[in-house]
């Protein structure tokens, strides 16, 4: 027979851990291919990030959730602190400033800042508890709230990250109810804002260069495109992308990836390198796994009982979500390039930590069904 505890379980939940350990498993297998193309190692380094993850993410799940809605306001004032830290003690590196160096480890704030900001939010609105939807004015606290870290990280700069963290607070008071009005109005500030921050250089020089290579891959001819070396970042993973066809070239037969001709193959452009190898078959596969694990969490979002755990989890969704949806998007060519790892796929410790520690807290919320 089955404990009290196993029957607590929702079935989401298993699937969500399936589906978490499948992306896992395929994403060290890619980066183990993309280590070899490379020269290097760091695969061995990320099976230490990936169970330093999962260990962390079973711990955040069973622990009780009232721990971190009183803890939140540490979580995420500590992180606005580490952010402002970086700025003038971070290690420089291609003119940003985002990681603190330990020894051999680098820590990046902005990683954690993302779920921080979630649990401070859903504490947010735990606490309000409003019976109508939001006006523009009700949301000026909210809003200001993902306005701290965002700049601090745009500072850094991290544009990808920035975006990350803006969708997933506007993610969470959409889920909570905006009026029609106010939401027309918000459109209207963010088409102002965005020229005004390109126009006064809020938008770095690099990242302009970004959205102009971008615009001239689907406006020049495509010999005019190769002259822009900045452009062949994103040339070289279309080609890759491209080159897999159906089914792909198969494990190790890569050749964009095994010339070196793709920059970042095993941090931002991951999925590229997969795509040469796997192919179409293997990229929808990929997203069907994702698919998975998103609809597992919502539907763990869905039977919470308490109104915390289902904005925690309703958060832990939308960091998935943006980081794939942007990633791939750059990648494919329909977004600039960002700079932007994809969840659980990308070589990174501070990345995947943090969206490890992200779905141990949407998981808990399946494991104790929400009980806060």
């Amino acid at each position: 027979m089955m404990s009290s505890g196993t029957k607590r379980i929702q079935p989401a939940v298993w699937m969500a851990m399936v589906t978490l350990l499948a992306i896992v498993l395929v994403g060290l297998l890619n980066l183990r291919n993309a280590a070899s193309y490379a020269s290097e190692t760091f695969h061995q380094t990320q099976v230490l990030w990936v169970v330093i993850g999962l260990l962390l993410a079973m711990a955040v799940s069973v622990i009780d959730l009232r721990f971190f809605e009183r803890l939140s306001p540490v979580f995420y004032w500590g992180a606005v602190i580490f952010l402002l830290l970086v700025l003038f003690f971070g290690r420089e590196s291609h003119h940003a400033r985002r990681w603190f160096d330990l020894g051999d480890i680098a820590f990046q704030p902005s990683e954690f800042a993302k779920p921080a900001l979630v649990l401070f939010l859903a504490r947010y609105f735990h606490g309000e508890r409003s019976p109508e939807r939001y006006t523009l004015r009700t949301l000026l606290k909210p809003m200001g709230y993902v306005a701290i870290p965002a700049v601090l990280i745009l500072l850094e700069p991290d544009l990808g990250t920035t975006l990350v963290l803006i969708a997933v607070g506007f993610s969470i008071m959409f889920f909570e109810g905006v009026r029609l009005r106010s939401f027309i109005k918000l459109m209207g500030i963010i088409a102002l804002v965005v020229p005004m921050a390109w126009h006064f250089n809020i938008i770095k020089p690099y990242q302009k260069e970004r959205v102009r290579v971008w615009m001239d891959m689907a406006t020049s001819e495509p010999q005019a495109r190769k002259k822009l070396d900045k452009g062949m970042q994103p040339e070289q993973a279309l080609w890759a992308v491209g080159s897999g066809r159906i089914t792909g070239k198969g494990s190790m037969q890569g050749v964009q990836s095994r010339l070196k001709y793709l920059p970042e193959m095993h941090t931002d452009f991951i999925i590229a390198t997969y795509a040469e190898e796997r192919g179409f078959v293997g990229c929808v596969a990929l997203l069907l796994l994702y698919l998975g694990l998103i609809v597992s969490l919502l539907m763990v979002a869905v039977q919470a009982k308490e109104r915390f755990a289902v904005l925690v989890s309703v958060g832990a969704v939308a960091i998935i979500l943006w980081q794939v949806v942007f990633n791939m998007g750059m990648v494919l060519g329909l977004l600039p390039v960002v700079g932007l790892t994809l969840p659980f796929m990308s070589y990174g410790g501070s990345a995947t930590i943090s969206a490890m520690f992200a779905v141990g807290l949407a998981l808990n919320a399946g494991i104790h069904k929400g009980q806060v």
